[in-house]
Order: structure tokens, then C-alpha cells, then sequence
């Protein structure tokens, strides 16, 4: 009997990279995806040969190999949906007996005794006809969302974003001569102080007043931008609106895609590059603020996968291994980060470990560090000691955060005050080190969350998220430029004018609102967030 082509185990293989590539594509580049796709391969094939050399049949290491391979690449999701819909409150360690059970029950429906009395020569051959037809049929749905999504996107950026900055401005330079190092660093979610009195009950003025006796100026009715981290940073670092991008992808677009560049080759990095600084990124594993191409790239791992490759090893069984952490977790992690609670908590740490070193890099630098808190996940108090959620690694804030409000406040303010502690550290460490003496910006992206768990709609209150913690350290107490209510989109301009010699005008400081489905249909709504809401008398 001739024999069929088995080409089904790659397909099984593949369906999880490109399953989750197609439920995230407007936040993954399509160059990330390529490393897992070729991981997919090779393995399934090795595991193929592997197990055809020890059982010596064809048709069954072919079963054993595509279904072992499937479902260890999805074990993760196997499990939240258990947990989520069939099992409520199911602690992630079942998620190991969940693969204890899956395997042996592979091996035994893979197992010779089996195969020899329920699959004959043409059944085996009517197997693998079926199987390789199924595969073919569960692929074409990822890709069919990955093809229409990109018929339409593609014309989203007829030429890189970062063009259209400054368009309608005359072109300036930074003067040379006067080189201070730049720290901008973005707590996200950090929230204004009066925010955090109002809604949380914390009394945040003894850290400010430490900041103040260190000769920072706070912006104390500083509000942000935008509501969401990608515009607010992107627009921060660009020194402008970005509302063009509706004119470019339209209203109702739900790409991102185009955002990175538009973040990566910043205005402000530009300029600072143009005038000799090195660019330094303190890596926070944020998808938007993660700029490979920086001249220094500041990790807490030995390796550097890519977000996608964080998120879909997350979502196999390597999960089991990180969630809850076990004593090899750490050791795994220096090699394999992958996404979850002991990933991000070491971002944040590492993150505040490293700007304290930074100082000692040579010549002038340009140093951006987007840290992950007091925004949840909650994974640390405010001693610094770990904490682990109990439910599944999500980043959700708002009306996307996977706990109560109870839960939320607490976990909120102990990440601010651990915040509080390391970030003065890291003040101290920096202008102590530092040959001279350097710029220093600390914001929030946006504020924190808390009211939107009622629903984030421009109809509900939206003070609290706009309201930001937002300070700087400028050399020579240089601080005629700042006033109360600077937003971030005036922050460099406020930098260049007053250091470089250059004359950007400040622009009126205003807050947009878009929902995180359709990030380009802009809505002002700058009066609505100056007025103080949502407080329980």
C-alpha cells in the first residue's frame, strides 16, 4: 500500500503561533512571529525523527509528535479555559497535573498495544488522510484573520509616521556646548497626589516633599495627554499631538502597527542623537516602549526574546514552570523570560536597579525608562517583598483588571510606596554618579484606574486617569518655564528651550480620549477632566 504524506504535525504545531498572532495583531509586528514559526518547525520535526528512530512506525510517531507538540504549546490556555469556564478557582499548579494527565493519556492512545488492535494498515492510512485535511482546515482561520487585517491596514502608513512630525514647524537643532545628560522616566500609572488623597485615602505629600528638597518642581495639576500608554508616550517623546493618525488610519482602525515607528524614531531621540547623545533604553518589557535599535539596551535577562515570543512561551507548557514559581524559576528566567508575574516583577526591579548604574556610562546620554507600576499587576508590596496573584498573568487596568476594588487600592498604593522608596534611591544614585549635573523627568503615562472599573467610556469619570504625577529636575534650578499644569507633550519642548537654546512653543495642554479598540477616534475632553469627580463624600 503506497504510503501518504504526513504534513500534519507541522501544521498542529504552527496553529498555536499564528492562533496567537491572529488574537494580538494589532500590537505584534509581523517580524516577531518569525522565530516561533521556525522554533515550530524544527521541533516538530525533531520530535518526529526522535520518536520514529525509538518506536520505528511511521504513522504513530507522527500522532504522538503532533499532539504532544500541540498541546504543549497551548497547555496555558488549555488550563485558563478549565479554570475559567469548567473548574472555577483552580490554583495555577494544576496546571502540572493537567499536563501529567494529558501525557499519559497520549502515550497510552499512541501506545503499540493500542495502535495494533484498533488501527489497521488502512485505517492508519485513513488517519492520516483525515488529520492532514483538519489541519489544513483549523489553519486557514488564523490566517485568514491575519490576511484580512492586513488588506486593510496596508495602507495605514503610506510612508513612516515619524514624517509627518513637526510638519508644520520650522525645523530646529539642539545647541552644542551644553550636554546634560536626560533621564525621562515613566511610572505607569502613577497618579497625582490629590487623586491619590481623594480616591485612595494615601497622603503622597512626604515624597513630594522629599523631591522638592532635592530641587524638583512639581507639576501639581499636571494632566496627561492621552489616556492610553501607547499615545501618551508616543506623543510625549514626539513633542506633539498625533491626532493625525486619524487622518492616516481612520477612526474606526484598530492599528497600532504603524505606532512603533512612530514611537522608536522619536523627535526628541532625533534631536538628542543629531547633537552627539547615546541613546539608552532601560528595558521594561513593554510592547511600545521596547526599542531595540537603542545604542544601549538595558535588559535583566541573558537573552532577549522578543514580546511575541514572551507571550506565546507563556501560553505553553514552560507556564507550569513559572506559575507558581518554583526554585528554579529565577534560573530559568535569566535565560527564558517569558510572560508572567515573576517576568514583570523583574522588570521593574532590575529596571530601578539599573538607572542608579546608568550615571556610569560614557559621553552625553539620552536614558527613557518605562517602568510597569504602580499600574497592575500587583506583584510587589511596598517592602519589596514578592507577591503573586491569584489568577492567570494578566495586565489589565480598568475595566480590564481581574479583581475587585478592594484588592486593586491595596495593591496600588503598596506598589506607590515601594515606588517611593527606590525611586529616591535612584535620584540620589543618579546626581551623586553623574559628571554633571543631568535633566531628570519623572511622569505617569496616565493616572491610575480605579474609577474606570465602572466602565472606561467618555461618559463615566475620567479625572482620576488623567490626573498624573509629573516632576523634574532641572540643572541650575532653571525652572521659569515649568508651571503647574505642564502636560508631557511640553516637557521636551520645555527641555530644548531651556538647555539647547531652541525656541519650540509650548502648545496648549490638553487631554484626548480614544478606547483601547480604536485608538484613533479622538475625543477632547480636557474640560471634562479638570474638575474633580467620582469621590465619595
Amino acid at each position: 500500500m503506497k504510503k501518504s504524506f504526513i504534513f500534519y504535525p507541522f501544521l498542529f504545531a504552527l496553529y498555536p503561533v499564528f492562533g496567537l498572532y491572529a488574537r494580538n495583531l494589532t500590537e505584534i509586528q509581523p517580524r516577531e512571529v518569525i522565530r516561533p514559526v521556525i522554533i515550530a518547525i524544527i521541533a516538530t520535526g525533531l520530535i518526529m525523527w526522535l520518536l520514529n528512530r525509538l518506536l520505528k512506525d511511521r504513522e504513530r510517531s507522527a500522532f504522538l509528535a503532533a499532539f504532544l507538540v500541540f498541546f504543549y504549546s497551548a497547555s496555558e490556555l488549555a488550563y485558563r479555559v478549565i479554570e475559567g469556564y469548567l473548574i472555577h478557582g483552580l490554583n495555577e499548579a494544576y496546571h502540572r497535573v493537567l499536563l501529567l494527565v494529558v501525557t499519559v493519556m497520549l502515550v497510552f492512545l499512541g501506545s503499540r498495544a493500542v495502535w495494533d488492535k484498533y488501527m489497521p494498515p488502512a485505517r492508519r492510512q485513513l488517519m492520516v488522510s483525515y488529520l492532514n485535511l483538519v489541519s489544513i482546515i483549523i489553519l486557514i482561520f488564523p490566517l485568514y484573520n491575519i490576511g484580512a487585517f492586513w488588506s486593510k491596514a496596508i495602507d495605514d502608513a503610506p510612508q513612516p509616521w515619524s514624517s509627518y512630525i513637526g510638519a508644520n514647524e520650522p525645523p530646529q537643532t539642539l545647541a552644542s556646548g551644553n550636554s546634560p545628560d536626560i533621564y525621562y522616566i515613566i511610572l505607569d500609572g502613577y497618579g497625582r497626589a490629590d487623586a491619590l488623597a481623594a480616591l485612595y485615602g494615601y497622603d503622597n505629600s512626604p515624597f513630594l516633599d522629599e523631591l522638592r528638597d532635592r530641587g524638583f518642581y512639581i507639576g501639581d495639576q499636571s494632566q496627561s495627554n492621552y489616556l492610553r500608554t501607547s499615545l501618551s508616550i508616543t506623543s510625549s517623546l514626539n513633542m506633539e499631538y498625533i491626532n493625525f493618525t486619524e487622518d492616516l488610519a481612520g477612526a474606526e482602525s484598530t492599528d497600532r502597527i504603524p505606532m512603533f515607528e512612530l514611537a522608536s524614531n522619536n523627535r526628541a531621540r532625533q534631536l538628542l542623537e543629531q547633537a552627539g547623545y547615546q541613546f539608552v533604553l532601560v528595558d521594561s518589557g513593554s510592547a511600545f516602549s521596547r526599542f531595540y535599535d537603542a545604542d544601549t539596551f538595558i535588559t535583566p535577562f541573558k537573552t532577549r526574546p522578543n514580546l511575541f515570543e514572551m507571550w506565546f512561551y507563556s501560553t505553553t507548557a514552560l507556564g507550569a514552570l513559572y506559575q507558581p514559581e518554583l526554585p528554579i524559576t529565577p534560573t530559568l528566567q535569566e535565560y527564558l523570560p517569558v510572560a508572567g508575574y515573576a517576568t514583570h516583577r523583574a522588570f521593574i526591579v532590575d529596571a530601578l536597579d539599573n538607572l542608579s548604574n546608568v550615571p556610569d556610562l560614557p559621553g552625553p546620554k539620552f536614558v527613557f525608562a518605562h517602568i510597569i507600576a504602580p499600574h497592575p499587576p500587583f506583584v510587589i508590596d511596598e517592602n519589596g517583598n514578592p507577591l503573586q496573584p491569584d489568577y492567570p498573568y494578566v495586565t489589565g487596568d480598568g475595566a480590564s483588571f481581574a479583581s475587585d476594588k478592594e484588592y486593586y487600592i491595596q495593591g496600588y498604593i503598596g506598589q506607590v510606596k515601594y515606588l517611593n522608596k527606590r525611586v529616591l534611591t535612584v535620584i540620589d544614585n543618579i546626581l551623586k554618579k553623574s559628571n554633571r549635573t543631568p535633566v531628570i523627568v519623572i511622569q505617569g503615562d496616565h493616572g491610575p484606574g480605579l474609577l474606570l472599573m465602572n466602565g472606561d467610556t467618555p461618559d463615566n469619570c475620567l479625572w482620576e486617569r488623567a490626573s498624573i504625577f509629573n516632576v523634574y529636575y532641572f540643572p541650575e534650578t532653571k525652572t521659569d518655564a515649568l508651571y503647574p499644569s505642564i502636560s508631557p507633550v511640553n516637557s521636551f519642548r520645555t527641555i530644548f528651550n531651556t538647555y539647547f537654546g531652541t525656541t519650540f512653543e509650548l502648545l496648549p495642554d490638553k487631554t484626548y480620549y480614544s478606547l483601547f479598540e480604536v485608538p484613533y477616534n479622538f475625543l477632547d475632553i480636557t474640560d471634562k477632566v479638570r474638575n474633580e469627580c467620582g469621590v465619595t463624600p
